[in-house]
């Protein structure tokens, strides 16, 4: 009698565990089910199970001419395109260092989103003076005459911007930002301050921006911009931007498309160009410049909690 009792005990124990441990597989597995339906932030896709978090940042497709900030302390530094910073998850910070020697120049956007639209406000300030005094001193009369009086000239930008995503279904079933597309007004304008004789800079990129760089008027546009990523090192960007203002002529119309090789997961090489038409005093009617810039990404991709789909726009 006792070995029987030893058994059945055994046997029951035996049961016990197995049990046990199809529970857990149950438990395991209406967890992974669940992780997969929750598919909030198409920014961050979910790792699996178990998985090592990856802390590649991806939010690279946002060019600076879209409506959407970058994380929060992180940073984009680049030669030709504005390198940036966060300040916080929907406010940023940027400046063209290439052209901070000639022109010092800082911009302030502010974000706001729902679901897929983005809005975002810009606001800049910056000063050709120091460009003007070195002209000058180079004998760049094209730029400006030789006897020319320069004073101070603060100039302001203020821009509006508008970006719309297109999600693309991949294999794993998430969707994900594939394109997006972005319009926007602004208006440049300066002001001067004491006596100047500056007139306006001769040339395509130049003329039309000479109202603000000189003081004497202002400047405004309209773009529209498309960003495609074609695949994970890829990305193919360009737009176009009409001028209206206070300029030889009155209007211009400025087209750019770069593509932007990611040769690390931080570093991206881009080539591209920027053309202009315009019916300028002395210039051609067509003026074109190639370009290429480098661009270093630093930070960490944002927590899925706190993501770029974390905030309502009201």
């Amino acid at each position: 009698m006792v070995l029987v009792s030893l058994d059945v005990d055994a046997q029951s124990k035996k049961k016990y565990k197995r049990n046990k441990g199809t529970s857990r597989k149950e438990i395991r597995k209406r967890q992974q089910e669940a992780f997969e339906k929750d598919d909030t932030n198409a920014f961050n896709p979910k790792q699996p199970m178990g998985a090592r978090k990856n802390d590649r940042r991806d939010d690279l497709l946002w060019h600076s001419e879209t409506a959407n900030t970058i994380y929060h302390g992180a940073a984009n530094i680049s030669l030709v395109n504005p390198s940036r910073y966060g300040l916080r998850s929907d406010l940023e910070l940027s400046s063209s260092l290439l052209l901070n020697y000639w022109v010092p120049n800082l911009t302030l956007k502010k974000r706001w989103q729902n679901n897929n639209w983005y809005i975002a406000s810009k606001h800049g300030l910056y000063s050709a003076t120091p460009g003007f005094n070195w002209a000058q001193r180079k004998n760049h009369t094209s730029i400006i005459d030789d006897d020319a009086e320069v004073p101070f000239v603060l100039s302001m930008k203020n821009e509006l911007i508008f970006s719309r995503l297109i999600m693309n279904h991949d294999r794993c079933g998430r969707d994900k930002p594939y394109i997006i597309l972005s319009g926007g007004i602004g208006v440049d304008f300066g002001v001067s301050f004491g006596d100047s004789t500056l007139r306006e800079i001769e040339g395509h990129f130049l003329t039309n921006r000479s109202p603000a760089l000189t003081g004497s008027g202002y400047t405004a546009y309209a773009k529209l911009r498309a960003d495609w990523q074609m695949n994970p090192y890829l990305i193919l960007g360009g737009g176009f931007k009409y001028f209206r203002g206070d300029f030889s002529g009155s209007g211009a119309l400025e087209h750019n498309a770069d593509i932007q090789a990611f040769i690390l997961p931080a570093f991206s090489v881009s080539a591209g160009y920027a053309l202009s038409i315009a019916n300028y005093k002395d210039e051609s009617t067509l003026g074109i410049i190639p370009f290429l810039d480098l661009t270093w990404y630093i930070g960490k991709r944002q927590g899925r909690q706190k993501g770029l789909w974390g905030k309502k726009m009201f």
